[in-house]
């Protein structure tokens, strides 16, 4: 029995060894992340004027009004806003 949880144990290790050993490769190759469109620049949220959720700006739907963009959560809430009188 002893034997037994020593040869699982050391499954184990080696497992992790190399998974820590992938994951040092993947991180000096530059792979391991998909590149963002500006380093520099980390992706700002956005909020929805109407239920005020926060979203990334990519999954929004967007809506051109006036000088700025407005973005929306779901397309409920863009008929929402935009059926509203003024």
């Amino acid at each position: 029995m002893f034997s037994f949880l020593l040869r699982v144990l050391a499954v184990l290790w080696g497992l992790w060894m190399l998974l820590r050993a992938f994951r040092i490769v993947l991180a000096r190759t530059g792979k391991s992340s998909p590149p963002a469109s500006d380093p520099e620049q980390p992706q700002k949220m956005v909020k929805d004027p109407c239920c005020g959720m926060y979203m990334d700006p990519r999954l929004a739907l967007r809506v051109k009004q006036g000088d700025g963009d407005l973005f929306f959560c779901s397309e409920e809430c863009r008929r929402k806003h935009l059926d509203r009188p003024a």
